[in-house]
């Protein structure tokens, strides 16, 4: 069996702190966090990963499901951690569910958790809000799609979506069709039985969870039924009033404000 390969990933801070992972989503890369890491730098040891195909390069062509995701994770997190330390995951979009599926599987190697504007659960309220949903989520797997056969148009159309959905200039001028994949393999697993083990589904998280989500948008991402899970497993709930989907980069000095003391002890 082939050794699994650790995901890349950069380490900055104070090396006797704490372990704190950053996972970003789409269509993102390490550079999403600088706000948060600049703030934390000082107390706690930042690990911030660049998820595969979303760096310079492709790592694979069509890209890692879940649980192969997860377990590069897994691979990672046991190569940065102190011996047996249990780590605070920081995650935002698709990083939030792939930290999701990872305490589900390891929640001894979890401490705490910051989860954001991506929740554990997802139920959009209206027949609108769900064709929102769907209608982008496949456009951007039809882009990925193109771009399997002819990169230079599926990047394009990447591009242009990305702007059309107020990605933020500089995630939406590198985006490219290659990170679209884990939309294409949530489907397939929502699609298709037999592949259903690949995603999160029931989930109720055995680490506190903070809980941040932007309440300036079309779209929300999560339920009232993970909010009530939170309350219920110690977690904490927070709206950035004024927040999009991207608030960690508009908003760092309030998101800033509630991590901070989340990651302290006792807290």
């Amino acid at each position: 069996m082939t050794a699994l390969e650790p995901l890349a990933c950069r380490i900055e801070g104070a090396m006797d702190g704490g372990t704190v992972v950053f996972i970003h989503g789409w269509p993102d890369d390490d550079s999403l966090w600088h706000e948060q890491v600049t703030a934390l730098a000082g107390i706690a040891r930042c690990v911030v990963i660049t998820l595969p195909n979303f760096g310079a390069s492709t790592e694979k062509r069509g890209g890692y499901n879940f649980p192969e995701l997860v377990e590069r994770l897994r691979v990672t997190i046991d190569n940065v951690r102190n011996d047996d330390e249990t780590v605070t995951l920081i995650t935002h979009d698709w990083g939030a569910y792939i930290g999701y599926m990872f305490e589900k599987a390891y929640p001894e190697r979890v401490k705490k958790m910051v989860a954001l504007d991506i929740g554990g659960h997802v139920q959009p309220k209206t027949a609108k809000s769900i064709g929102m949903m769907v209608g982008y989520q496949w456009t951007l797997i039809c882009c990925w799609l193109i771009g399997g056969a002819i990169p230079v148009l599926g990047n394009w159309l990447t591009r242009r979506f990305a702007r059309a959905l107020r990605v933020p200039r500089h995630q939406a001028t590198r985006a490219q069709s290659r990170f679209n994949y884990p939309y294409f393999y949530w489907w397939s697993g929502f699609l298709f039985p037999w592949a259903r083990t690949n995603l999160l589904g029931y989930y109720k998280p055995q680490c506190p969870v903070l809980f941040i989500y932007g309440g300036k948008k079309p779209l929300m991402f999560h339920s009232e039924r993970w909010l009530q899970t939170l309350e219920e497993t110690g977690g904490r709930t927070v709206c950035i009033q004024n927040g999009g989907h991207w608030f960690m980069q508009t908003h760092p000095e309030q998101v800033n404000a509630l991590i901070e003391p989340w990651l302290t002890p006792g807290q």
